[in-house]
C-alpha cells in the first residue's frame, strides 16, 4: 500500500518534465460523504432559540455536495475537498449534505478509520443514480424540498463528455430558485482544448467555476479565458469567460490521528527519497537519474552508504559507512518496460504493489505535505506550488541535479558531470570566494543554505505549516459554498 510504503520515505524528490503544462496529480474530487446537520434542537422542554442575524448571515447559499467522477484515480484529491467541506458544515444551523459518487477506494477508507469522512459517505457512481439524485426533490427528508445545489466533477475534462449533456438539460429543468453551480476540476493546461467545447453553455448561464490544485495550472486556465473573452470570434466572446471565477484548492488531509513515523530523530542525513508517478519516460528523466546515481556513486561510494562488489557487479550496503545506505523508491505503474542497471539495482526500488492508490491521485507534491515528508524543490516548483516555500521544501539550485543535491546533503564528494565544474568546495560553510566555487558567487550561497538548513523537520513545525493550508482551504470552500 502506498501510503504505509510513503510513512517511511525521507525526502521526496519532484522531477518533472514539462512543468508548465504538468497537472499530474495532480488531481481534484471526492468520494462520497452524507453528513446531515438539523437545525439545532433540545432534548429538554426549553425553547429552541431563533439565529441572531448576524448567524442568519452566515448560512450558506450552498448546503448540498454532490462530488462525482467518471475517471477513477483521484480520491486523495477528492477526500480532502469532501473532509473540507464537512468541517463547513458542522457549524451550520440547519440541514447539510455531502455525497460522494465513486467506488469504495484505500484512501477513501484510510480517511474514515481515521475519522475525517462517515461510513455512509459513498454513493452508488452509477451515471443513472446520480442523476436521479440530481433531479430529485425529496432527497433530503429532514430538508423537504431542497436539492443539490453544488456539483463538484473532480476531472472535468473526462466527466464533461459523459455526464455534461444530462446535467445540464437537468439544470435548465429546475426553476430559477433551485439551480446549481458547477464546480469544474481542472488538472492539465496542455488538454484545455476541451473548454470551450464542453464549457460554453455552463459558461453562458453564469452556472460555472473551475478548481483547480495548483496555482500554474490556475493562472493558465485563467490567461486561456481572457483572451476567448477578448477573442474575435463571436462564439467564443459571447461566452462570458471572463466571468467565469477560477481557485485554488490543495487537497492536504490532516492525518494527526495517524501514527506517522518520528523522522526528527537519527542522521540528519536523507536516507530514503521517493519519486512518484507512472514509469514513462516522457513524464521524468528516468535514464538521467539512473546515469547520474551510477556516476556519482562511482566516485563516493561509502558517501552513499556502499561499496563496490567485483563478484556482484554491483553496489552493496556498506556497515561501516558513515550513515545509513541511500533508498530510491520508485512509485508508480505503467506498462512501459523500466529497467534499473544491474549495478544500482540494490539502491533503485521499484514499488508497484500499491499501483491502486498512485493511480489514484498523482499529487506527489500533496502526498508529501500530510505525510510529513520534505520535498526537494527547485524555484520552478516554488512557483507553481507557492504552499510548500519555506518549512516543506529544501531549495535546489536548478544547477544541481537531484542526485548532486542529495549527495551533498549526505557529505558525500561530489563532481557535476562537466569536468569544468568541481562542487568539492561546497560543503566548505568558510569557502567563499569566486575560485573555490564551481559558479556565481549566488548559486554557491544557495547550496551552503540548502546544506545550512538540513532536512529535518520536527512534528511541532509540520502541525504550523499544515494549519495554515488547512485553514487558507476552509476560507476558499466556504467563500464557494457562499457564491462568492
Amino acid at each position: 500500500m502506498f501510503y504505509t510504503r510513503a510513512l517511511q520515505i525521507g525526502l521526496v524528490l519532484v522531477s518533472i518534465n514539462n512543468l508548465h503544462w504538468l497537472f499530474d496529480l495532480p488531481a481534484w474530487l471526492v468520494p462520497q460523504f452524507h453528513t446531515t446537520l438539523h437545525p439545532k434542537t433540545s432534548t429538554n422542554d426549553t425553547p429552541q432559540v431563533k439565529p441572531s442575524s448576524a448567524e442568519q448571515v452566515r448560512l450558506l447559499r450552498r448546503r448540498h455536495v454532490a462530488i462525482a467522477t467518471t475517471f477513477k484515480y483521484h480520491a486523495e484529491v477528492y477526500s480532502p475537498f469532501a473532509w473540507t467541506v464537512a468541517k463547513i458544515f458542522e457549524k451550520q444551523l440547519w440541514p447539510t449534505s455531502v455525497h460522494i459518487y465513486d467506488e469504495e477506494t484505500e484512501f477513501v477508507s484510510l480517511m474514515q478509520r481515521l475519522g475525517l469522512l462517515p461510513e455512509d459517505i459513498l454513493r452508488p457512481p452509477e451515471k443513472g443514480r446520480f442523476i436521479a439524485d440530481v433531479r430529485s426533490t425529496t432527497l433530503f427528508p429532514d430538508d423537504l424540498g431542497a436539492m443539490i445545489d453544488l456539483i463538484f466533477l473532480v476531472t472535468c475534462e473526462r466527466d464533461l463528455s459523459q455526464l455534461g449533456p444530462d446535467l445540464l438539460q437537468a439544470w435548465d429543468e429546475r426553476p430559477s430558485d433551485k439551480k446549481f453551480v458547477l464546480l469544474c476540476g481542472v488538472h492539465n493546461g496542455a488538454h484545455a482544448f476541451w473548454v470551450h467545447e464542453h464549457l460554453t453553455e455552463w459558461s453562458k448561464r453564469g452556472a460555472l467555476r473551475l478548481l483547480s490544485i495548483s496555482d500554474h495550472v490556475a493562472k493558465f486556465f485563467k490567461m486561456r479565458l481572457n483572451e476567448w473573452a477578448d477573442s474575435k470570434d463571436p462564439d467564443k466572446r459571447l461566452s462570458f469567460f471572463e466571468y467565469v471565477k477560477i481557485s485554488t484548492f490543495y487537497p492536504v488531509s490532516n492525518f494527526t490521528g495517524f501514527p506517522l513515523p518520528d523522522k526528527s530523530g537519527g542522521s540528519d542525513v536523507p536516507c530514503t527519497g521517493l519519486l512518484q508517478g507512472g514509469f514513462q519516460r516522457k513524464r521524468r528523466d528516468y535514464d538521467r537519474i539512473f546515469s547520474d546515481l551510477a556516476r556519482l556513486l562511482r566516485e563516493d561510494p561509502g558517501g552513499w552508504g556502499y561499496l563496490w562488489s567485483d563478484v556482484e557487479q554491483q553496489y552493496l550496503p556498506d556497515a561501516s559507512a558513515p550513515n545509513p545506505p541511500f533508498i530510491l523508491h520508485l512509485l508508480g505503474w505503467s506498462r512501459e518496460r523500466l529497467d534499473v542497471p544491474r549495478e544500482i539495482e540494490k539502491i533503485v526500488v521499484k514499488d508497484m504493489d500499491f499501483a491502486n492508490l498512485t493511480l489514484q491521485a498523482s499529487s506527489t507534491i500533496h502526498t508529501a505535505l500530510e505525510n510529513h515528508v520534505p520535498i526537494l524543490a527547485t524555484r520552478a516548483m516554488w512557483e507553481a506550488y507557492p504552499h510548500i516555500r519555506g518549512m516543506p521544501s529544501i531549495l535546489r539550485p536548478a544547477s544541481l541535479s537531484e542526485m548532486e543535491a542529495i549527495g551533498l546533503l549526505r557529505g558525500a564528494r561530489i563532481n557535476s558531470e562537466n569536468a569544468n565544474h568541481d562542487f568539492g568546495e561546497l560543503g566548505s560553510y568558510s569557502s567563499r570566494a569566486n575560485e573555490d566555487c564551481a559558479g556565481p558567487l549566488e548559486f554557491c550561497d544557495e547550496v551552503r543554505a540548502m546544506l545550512g538548513h538540513g532536512w529535518k523537520r520536527t512534528l511541532k513545525e509540520w502541525s504550523w505549516h499544515l494549519e495554515g493550508i488547512w485553514k487558507k482551504n476552509d476560507e476558499l470552500l466556504e467563500s464557494i459554498l457562499q457564491d462568492m
